[in-house]
């Protein structure tokens, strides 16, 4: 690992020479940059054996991995019950360099269960003028690319996912380029690509609809029908419903995800889309002097639904569990997702037919979660075609972690 990290950083500081290298070892055909805008993204005739196991699972579960120890232990217990594990470890910056690893004790464990990893690509930081730098610049989206390839083909990865958020929508077709040029190169390898996008709810922008079904800066630059043509599959992120700049409310409410899948699903293939599940929850708390708000695991949640007095409310519009108390002159409100409402996300997957779905973080969800993924691969399982009363049960021991 040591010599493979010090042969990525040479590379990273060569730059141009890079490329050049990378193109002498033939990571890139002569060419394919003149080609990539007539790319189909249509896969390979010969797809990896394990790109194979990815895309004939239904439901295909994702699950995203950041590092932290309780992340990397909810890998280490639950990993044969995985499709494919996405480590958010990389980025790319405005010339195209990509940096990044991921964890050796990640590999480890993956490498045991024979589960195929797909790394994420990001902006760090969401930083939109880097992202509108490199997009802006076909020599840096060429570097990229070939670092993608490069990279997948050093450490068997089985394909990338790109997460470029906070793109400029003035760049919404320089964006769908990157994508198309991604698709071309890494399918010429046998290896997957698939994305993650905000959630749009209309094809204008500016948007006039309602507010809180209105398509907003951050998934304006999505061209959902161009790039659901080339990927193998797409990551709708339906979460971030509330956040720290709006009231209380459900990270993920259910009638808000419809929306969003009612939109996807009517330019997107369904057997491309999965549905994006939330492990963590949000809290306010409301002082004399204004409200702050953080993400929460349920790890952070807990102790407190052990509380004296506690009632946890169930919202019917949104299908998930909240709950209020006071300290002192603080009111704190919390929304979250427990083993009902994590049926009714799931439920949308049968419902819509959908690929899959992908769960946003490993180490943040609710330990009864696993045993309702389970059932979701049965669909006549109680409480996914049909509805179960949700019933009392003791909070779970678990320590807090910060979610970006």
């Amino acid at each position: 690992m040591a010599t493979k990290n010090k042969n990525l950083k040479q590379l990273a500081r060569l730059g141009q020479t890079a490329l050049a290298l990378l193109l002498a070892a033939g990571y890139l055909q002569a060419g394919q940059t003149a080609r990539h805008s007539r790319a189909t993204g249509k896969q390979a005739s010969r797809v990896s054996a394990a790109g194979q196991r990815v895309m004939s699972r239904r439901p295909l579960g994702m699950y995203y991995y950041s590092d932290d120890p309780r992340g990397l232990k909810s890998l280490s217990e639950h990993a044969t019950e995985m499709t494919v594990v996405g480590p958010q470890c990389f980025g790319v910056d405005a010339d195209g360099v990509v940096h990044g690893e991921v964890p050796a004790g990640v590999l480890e464990i993956a490498r045991r269960a024979r589960l195929p990893v797909m790394p994420l690509l990001i902006n760090p930081g969401f930083d939109r003028p880097m992202a509108s730098a490199m997009l802006r610049n076909p020599k840096a989206q060429e570097r990229a690319v070939t670092y993608l390839a490069y990279l997948a083909k050093r450490d068997n990865y089985v394909g990338w996912q790109l997460d470029l958020e906070f793109i400029d929508p003035a760049d919404k077709a320089l964006y769908t380029k990157f994508v198309q040029r991604a698709a071309a190169r890494l399918h010429r390898d046998g290896r997957l690509l698939s994305v993650a996008v905000v959630p749009r709810f209309s094809d204008n922008y500016p948007d006039t609809r309602a507010a809180e079904f209105r398509t907003g800066e951050w998934g304006a630059p999505y061209d959902f029908r161009a790039i659901g043509r080339v990927v193998d599959f797409m990551v709708l992120m339906t979460y971030n419903h509330h956040g720290s700049s709006t009231p209380p409310g459900p990270v993920a409410g259910h009638a808000w995800m419809k929306e969003a899948l009612e939109y996807a699903v009517r330019r997107v293939p369904r057997q491309k889309l999965l549905l994006g599940i939330p492990f963590y929850g949000r809290k306010w708390v409301e002082t004399a002097s204004g409200t702050l708000s953080r993400s929460v695991t349920y790890g952070d949640i807990s102790p407190l639904l052990a509380r004296p007095g506690l009632e946890v409310q169930w919202d019917k519009r949104w299908r998930v569990p909240w709950f209020q108390y006071r300290e002192a002159s603080e009111l704190h409100t919390v929304w979250y997702d427990d083993s009902r409402s994590y049926q009714e996300k799931l439920r949308l997957v049968w419902e819509y037919k959908l690929r899959g779905f992908a769960a946003w973080r490993l180490g943040a969800e609710d330990p009864q979660f696993w045993s309702v993924a389970a059932a979701a691969t049965k669909p006549t399982a109680v409480g996914l075609r049909r509805r179960g009363k949700s019933q009392p049960r003791a909070p779970s021991a678990g320590s807090a972690s910060r979610l970006k």
